[in-house]
């Protein structure tokens, strides 16, 4: 195709995306509104052999997220937001897009009402994201990258607790000693116990036996964090800000659910043992900036290191360092990102294709109106443990090249 006509197809595309540009606004009351928005992320995704014969690539045209937004507030105290995602592509509903399977489900994925007291507590109840770093709490249309740190290797809570992140429950956050301290806080409905239908010595439990969470513990989870340059208050937080003065911060968090998993651990070839209920727990510290030198010249940096107990040996046991950072020049920015899982498991083969993982990924931004319009290119790269080798006649995934070229439209 000739670059002329490449050129006029970009410039309907923004056209069309130019005439949705401001969100809903319906006033009913001197205080009270509602907001109507949308998040819609459309993908051309390329993977190295990935066509089902494994020696092509693949082709494939996706949606990363698309949203339909409705917030808004009845006064200065009472509000409500409720958003959905569609799960294009997964396997299971909530799970990640891009998959082979198809999938095409729309699911509830925030439904929250919302007490604001004072800006010092403000109290959140219903379907909603679990604090735990500020790249968690970004908002799905600000992010420098397109891939998020809670689509690596590991995530920061444990399996059947969340779908899409999310889970039922109480949060409280809000800002102390002059604005310099952020907290939320929150508990979880959590892990969903049941019982083994199919009882014995292999995985170690009688019929009818509770296999997680037999005694239904919530989830826990909470993040503080100490605003060092300006402060970020809001529900989410941006990556990219666009912002006018810098922003800096430090944060901690954990999550904790009680007799979360029955870890298989691998203990050498074709053999396995599970080592009985354990809690799940994470410990991170995570470092955000956003640093404006002009208008035109703004550097972004997110770095969390994470640490996950799970029991011994178990393969989601470990450490897991997460690292971005964006340099935007005008309308056009560049970032790097990697992210990096040591497992604590000593044997990858049978019952294990996971291992210590890294993953390499580059790409370009172009912000055609801020976040509300942008174009983002990004080629990654996963090293993987073992990767395209054979191990106890278990063939593990080799490595492959993945490139993801984006259009992303909020508002």
């Amino acid at each position: 195709m000739r670059s002329q006509t490449w050129k006029s197809c970009l410039g309907v595309l923004c056209l069309l995306a130019a005439g949705t540009a401001n969100a809903a606004k319906i006033s009913f009351s001197e205080k009270g509104f509602i907001d109507v928005g949308a998040l819609v992320q459309t993908q051309f995704r390329m993977v190295q052999d990935g066509s089902p014969d494994k020696k092509n690539p693949s082709y494939d045209f996706l949606f990363g997220r698309a949203r339909i937004l409705l917030s808004g507030q009845f006064d200065d105290h009472i509000g409500f937001l409720i958003d959905t995602d569609v799960t294009y592509g997964a396997a299971t509903i909530g799970g990640p897009t891009g998959g082979v399977a198809w999938n095409s489900n729309i699911y509830l994925l925030d439904a929250i009402g919302t007490y604001k007291v004072s800006k010092e507590l403000i109290i959140d109840a219903g379907l909603t994201l679990p604090a735990f770093s500020h790249n968690e709490l970004t908002s799905g249309g600000k992010y420098a990258s397109i891939t998020r740190f809670s689509t690596r290797t590991n995530s920061p809570f444990p399996p059947n607790a969340t779908r899409g992140l999310r889970d039922v429950g109480i949060v409280l956050r809000g800002l102390l000693l002059d604005d310099r301290l952020y907290y939320r806080l929150g508990v979880f409905n959590g892990v969903q116990g049941g019982t083994s239908q199919t009882g014995s010595a292999t995985n170690g439990l009688a019929t009818g036996t509770a296999t997680v969470n037999g005694g239904d513990a919530p989830l826990f989870g909470g993040m503080l964090r100490f605003n060092i340059m300006g402060k970020e208050d809001g529900f989410s937080f941006c990556q990219v800000c666009f912002a006018k003065s810098p922003l800096m911060s430090i944060g901690v968090s954990g999550v904790y659910q009680n007799n979360a998993i029955r870890p298989l651990v691998p203990t050498g070839a074709g053999t396995s043992q599970y080592i009985g209920q354990h809690a799940w727990t994470t410990a991170a510290a995570d470092f955000f900036t956003d640093v404006p030198f002009t208008p035109d010249i703004e550097l972004s940096a997110d770095i969390l290191f994470s640490k996950y107990f799970v029991g011994d040996n178990a393969v989601p046991s470990g450490n897991d360092l997460e690292a971005l950072v964006h340099l935007r020049f005008g309308d056009f920015g560049i970032f790097g990102q990697f992210e990096w899982f040591d497992s604590e498991t000593k044997y990858v083969g049978k019952g294990n294709t996971l291992g210590d993982s890294k993953i390499y990924r580059a790409g370009l931004n172009w912000f055609l109106l801020q976040n509300i319009y942008k174009i983002t290119y990004e080629v990654s790269f996963q090293d993987k443990e073992q990767a395209g080798n054979t191990v106890d006649a278990t063939a593990v995934p080799p490595n492959v090249w993945t490139m993801v070229l984006q259009f992303s439209t909020t508002f």
